[in-house]
Parts: structure tokens; C-alpha cells; sequence
């Protein structure tokens, strides 16, 4: 009995609030481009892993593992990257793979880019019943699964002078309908923006306050994300933030960001932790949601300068 009480709860909640069926994150911010292609390969060649634990202690609550790698050709203003997700809610499990490619355009004020991204979206149903009686029920369903075709759009600025961020985008621009399972994959839409201030004195301080909005045009989830650096020395930072999701969470998140070669802007591993505190329908049911972020860059040396080979010429 307690077993169907919980999922009647969950199943109830996710009606309400989530009937948007593209993945949670509360690191946002370290994954714009599985949402947003026209923010690919904007510094050097990254890969980011990020693992999430929803509503946790909720029976068959999501669970969300993404994976990105994205690489920056600055010599013809190109970024590439590939995003897998698998996400998984009950008895469903979406499977997402993306080939991504943008195009920068740089101004004197920052750069505007504009991307897209095309890939294949596979949907699992699993169930998994107990029957009442030793003799399975025949009516009750079964595995089953189906691909289908899946796009994505987006566009991004960047500012140089003014450290602002600004982009819109659209998934699953072709809404994918599996017939094989009677399932369609319904599109959404996404608004993001943020600024970065440099707060002067003791220490270097980046304030970054950020905003995401995302749509099914059925529902919308608003996400406010305000994240200080403070850098420590100059190849190594702690960050701590605070978000709040509507009608959904409260979330605290820290991290620690360190060159392995302690030298200024030459690698990077950054390593975030963030814990949303429930303020939905479930909320007296679970202990929060958890997630782990790893994010890894490479950034390519600076050009040197040529040398004057004429050996009377200083060099």
C-alpha cells in the first residue's frame, strides 16, 4: 500500500509542476549547451559530467546523468561538442544524443552566435509490476521502446566591455512523435541571461547572478541563480550560490575550481556540489535532490609573437 501511496504522490506532483519532459539541472550554468547549441565551444575543449539525484527518498523520483565535451576552432570562429543524456522517471527512460556545431561572430563589443544541434532521442517504458497472483496479468503492459529524429536552435551573445550573457533556444525543434510507442516528444523553449561583476579588494570577487526560463508553452519553470568566486590565489577559486526554482526549490550550491599546473588560465578542473531543499508537493515526503558536477578545460597557449631572425636586430 505504501508503495502505490508514494507513487499516486509522485505521479500527482509531476502532473502539477513537471510536465515538462526535458531534464532538471540546478548547474545550469556549467550546461548550456545541451539546451542552447550556439554556446558550443566557446573556450578551448571542455567535457562536463553532471549526475543528478531528484526528491531523493521518493520512490522512482528522476534521476539525470548528462555528459558534454565541446571544442573551440578559433581560426574559422567555429565550436563542435557532442551531449549525451540519460534520464531517467518511473517506469520512463529518455535517452538523448546531440551533435553540436555553432558559429561566432565576433564584434568590438562581444560575440553573437548561433548554433544547432542534431541528434536521436530514444524513449524506454520499463515497467516493473508484482502481480497480486503467481499468474502474470497479460493486460498489463509491457517493455517497450522507439527512436525518433531529434533538433535543436539556439542563439548566444557574449559581451567583451560588458560582461553580459543573453540567449534564446528551442529542443526538439521538430517535435518527434515515436509511433512505435505512442509517444511525442513535445518542444521547448529557453531563455537565459546573466551578468558577471568583479568585485574589488582583499581578494578577487566575480558576483554572477544568471536566469533561466524554460517552456513546453503548457508550463514554465523560472530559475534565479546568484554565484560568487572567490578566487584564492591566481590559479584556484571557491564559489558558493544560491538558487531558487518556483513553486519548486530552494537550492544552495559550492564548488572549487584549480589549475592542476598552477598557472593562470592554463587548464582548469572545477569540481560542484548542490542540494535543493523541496518546496513542492512532495516536499513531506523527500530529503532534497543532489547534485554532482565535474567540469574539465583545456585552453590552448596564446600565440607567440615572431621572431626577427637577423641576428644584428634585438630580439
Amino acid at each position: 500500500m505504501k508503495k502505490y501511496l508514494s507513487l499516486l504522490i509522485f505521479f500527482s506532483a509531476v502532473q502539477i509542476s513537471f510536465s515538462q519532459q526535458d531534464k532538471q539541472l540546478t548547474h545550469y550554468v556549467f550546461d548550456k549547451m545541451s539546451f542552447n547549441p550556439a554556446t558550443t565551444g566557446f573556450k578551448g575543449l571542455c567535457g562536463t559530467l553532471i549526475y543528478r539525484n531528484q526528491w531523493d527518498r521518493v520512490q522512482d523520483a528522476p534521476n539525470t546523468t548528462l555528459l558534454n565535451f565541446q571544442a573551440n576552432i578559433p581560426r574559422h570562429n567555429l565550436g563542435v561538442g557532442l551531449s549525451f543524456t540519460n534520464d531517467v522517471i518511473g517506469f520512463q527512460k529518455n535517452k538523448n544524443l546531440t551533435i553540436n556545431g555553432a558559429y561566432h561572430l565576433p564584434t568590438s563589443a562581444g560575440v553573437l552566435s548561433a548554433g544547432i544541434g542534431i541528434g536521436l532521442i530514444n524513449v524506454a517504458f520499463l515497467p516493473s509490476w508484482i502481480p497480486p497472483e503467481t499468474i502474470e496479468d497479460p493486460l498489463l503492459p509491457v517493455a517497450t521502446s522507439g527512436s525518433g529524429f531529434d533538433a535543436n536552435l539556439g542563439l548566444y551573445w557574449h559581451g567583451n566591455n560588458i560582461p553580459i550573457f543573453a540567449g534564446i533556444s528551442t529542443t526538439h525543434l521538430v517535435p518527434s512523435t515515436i509511433n512505435s510507442i505512442n509517444y511525442t516528444v513535445a518542444r521547448h523553449y529557453y531563455a537565459i541571461a546573466g551578468y558577471d561583476f568583479n568585485v574589488s579588494g582583499r581578494r578577487i570577487i566575480h558576483l554572477k547572478p544568471s536566469v533561466l526560463i524554460k517552456t513546453d508553452a503548457a508550463s514554465m519553470i523560472f530559475d534565479v541563480n546568484v554565484m560568487a568566486d572567490v578566487w584564492l590565489n591566481t590559479y584556484s577559486y571557491l564559489w558558493g550560490g544560491l538558487s531558487y526554482r518556483l513553486a519548486d526549490a530552494v537550492a544552495l550550491n559550492m564548488g572549487f575550481a584549480f589549475s592542476p599546473a598552477q598557472i593562470p588560465s592554463v587548464n582548469m578542473m572545477k569540481i560542484g556540489y548542490s542540494f535543493d531543499f523541496m518546496t513542492n508537493a512532495l516536499n513531506p515526503y523527500g530529503k532534497g535532490s543532489h547534485e554532482l558536477m565535474l567540469n574539465f578545460c583545456i585552453f590552448p597557449p596564446q600565440k607567440g609573437h615572431g621572431r626577427n631572425g637577423n641576428p644584428f636586430i634585438l630580439q
